[in-house]
């Protein structure tokens, strides 16, 4: 665990507050994606793919519903 999971683990976050908090190039170096990925998953514009939501969820504080919102956790 990196010092800065260890700060934030204790709190879910959504993925825009932990982009911005961070820094969108080490975020986007973390994850394996570019930094204009990054940015438009912290504006808002683009949502990650699954595969990347879950190596987000797995790698750091960011829960599946800070990813893609409150309704991503109701089945149907």
């Amino acid at each position: 665990m990196t010092n800065e999971h260890a700060l934030c683990s204790n709190r879910a976050m959504n993925l825009s507050d932990y982009i911005r908090e961070q820094g969108a190039k080490k975020f986007a170096a973390s994850i394996g994606v570019t930094e204009r990925a990054a940015l438009a998953w912290q504006y808002g514009t683009r949502k990650p793919r699954t595969e990347l939501a879950q190596k987000i969820v797995a790698k750091t504080p960011v829960t599946y519903e800070g990813i893609y919102g409150p309704d991503s956790q109701k089945s149907s």
